[in-house]
């Protein structure tokens, strides 16, 4: 959404932006053209925070309500809420992300929530949804959108920032990289257990990169197993630094939306091998850009990695084919326009109308 923001900014538009208060950071500041206001108050945890961050948003929104001409939501839960509410308040359009499907993904925590019929009509007020995989249309109708109100879009990524490197480096051929949290909903255990049966005789190397509650527990497996090979990066600020380290990008998790850590790795120059899930399986096409294994099956992940990793002229070929689907597909300059063809669009009497 950042990264959005900016090009709405260069293309002439005034994008600024409502988030959480942060301890230690300013409460306004400017970032590459783009406003930043710390100003949502929230409960630290539990049932309360839903509740405090949708109530503080929507105030902060209709104090505001004559500075913007659209409201975009990053997330169903909880900045939808808000945003529906204030769209009909203030006669505005607005346009929420579905940006996440599954079990834990957005509709559900929607319907699961306490207050869920209730939340689930003000989510519905909103003007359009973005679905970025068919999953995410289809969780959409579960919700109970209606069909015209859903735009089928994904995410973008800046393809000039992510670019594959050609340094003759051999080490990136032996290379595995992990980038993503190390939290349950990524499942980051089975690429441990799949890497004992992949570097047994300690010929490849693993990166994982980012934090988490996890993150102990996946130390010591490492340091109990034996494991060889395998670098905990920490949290990296500098992913394509990331990325010019390995040649080979692995993602384990159990359900995605459209995953930007994929597609940056994709324009990377990574060969990737991914979950048999939806989200993935709307980006990455088996054995034509990258490698698909069945969640959970540290088997199947092993023989998908000592593939690519055995074979060098496998993974460069899987690794072209992977960058250049983004190109063709994810490239965010066109993306951020085409969002600010909608937001044209939905500024039109008839269609504004339509919309409440």
């Amino acid at each position: 959404m950042q990264q959005l923001a900016e090009r709405w900014a260069r293309l002439g538009h005034q994008p600024f932006v409502l988030t959480r208060v942060l301890p230690g950071s300013n409460r306004r500041e400017e970032v590459d053209g783009v406003e930043i206001n710390r100003v949502i108050h929230t409960a630290a945890v539990g049932p309360a925070f839903g509740a405090t961050f949708i109530g503080s948003l929507s105030t902060q929104l209709l104090r505001r309500a004559r500075r913007f001409d659209v409201m975009v939501a990053g997330q169903l839960p909880w900045e939808s809420v808000a945003t529906g509410f204030v769209s009909r308040v203030v006669s505005k359009p607005s346009v929420a992300f579905a940006a996440s499907t599954g079990r834990e993904g957005d509709v559900q925590q929607i319907l699961a929530a306490r207050g869920g019929p209730f939340l689930r009509r003000m989510v519905l007020n909103n003007s359009r949804f973005i679905a970025l995989s068919q999953q995410g249309h289809d969780e959409l109708h579960e919700l109970g959108c209606r069909e015209e109100a859903i735009v089928r879009s994904t995410n973008g990524v800046d393809l000039q920032r992510f670019r594959p490197c050609d340094d003759g480096c051999a080490d990136r051929d032996r290379t595995v990289l992990y980038l993503s949290r190390l939290v349950p909903a990524k499942n980051p255990q089975v690429l441990l257990r799949a890497w004992k049966r992949v570097n047994a005789e300690g010929r490849y190397r693993l990166l994982i990169a980012g934090d988490g509650p996890l993150d102990a527990e996946l130390r010591r497996i490492a340091r109990d197993e034996k494991l060889n090979d395998v670098e905990f990066l920490g949290h990296v600020t500098e992913v394509a630094a990331a990325h010019r380290r390995a040649g080979t990008f692995v993602l384990p998790s159990p359900s995605e939306g459209c995953s930007n850590a994929l597609l940056e790795a994709m324009a990377g120059g990574l060969c990737p091998v991914v979950t048999r899930v939806p989200g993935n399986i709307d980006v990455v096409q088996d054995r034509v850009n990258g490698l698909l294994f069945d969640h959970d099956d540290d088997e199947q992940l092993a023989g998908a990695l000592v593939a690519v990793l055995a074979d060098a002229s496998l993974r460069r070929k899987l690794a072209a084919a992977a960058r250049e689907h983004v190109e063709r597909h994810h490239d965010l300059d066109r993306i951020a326009a085409e969002l600010i063809g909608l937001f044209q669009e939905l500024q039109t009497p008839d269609l504004k109308r339509a919309a409440r």
